[in-house]
């Protein structure tokens, strides 16, 4: 299969995977969420990626399947030494990460220029 491009796009830079959540699980065909976040996985762990960046600007909302989908990138990522880093946040994904609490486990940077900067300095 190749990459995701409706539920998640992806962007793939040198060492560094981009995930653009696209909405929620329910704007989407299950069958399509399904396949579109086990492709997103496998692209994780792939070698080359060394650290991942969840870039939020095309979403408000996104709801437990997605989260869950972008907990699992983040997770993969940590078990290959990497880091994830959250980045263009809206006022209410801001407030949604800050329910669940991700931001005490990953950061979250205004910008993606910021994500990519603070990942290069670690």
């Amino acid at each position: 299969m190749s990459d995701p491009n409706t539920v998640f796009k992806i962007e793939r830079g040198e060492g560094v995977l981009v995930v653009l959540p696209q909405g929620p699980a329910l704007k989407f065909p299950y069958k399509q969420v399904h396949l579109e976040s086990n492709a997103l996985f496998r692209i994780v762990d792939e070698p080359q990626f060394r650290a991942s960046i969840i870039d939020l600007s095309a979403v408000d909302y996104v709801d437990s399947v997605i989260i869950s989908s972008i907990l699992r990138v983040c997770t993969k990522t940590k078990q290959k030494g990497g880091q994830t880093v959250f980045c263009n946040a809206t006022e209410a994904m801001e407030s949604i990460l800050k329910t669940i609490k991700i931001g005490k486990l990953w950061p979250l940077c205004k910008t993606r220029d910021d994500a990519v900067a603070m990942l290069a300095s670690q």
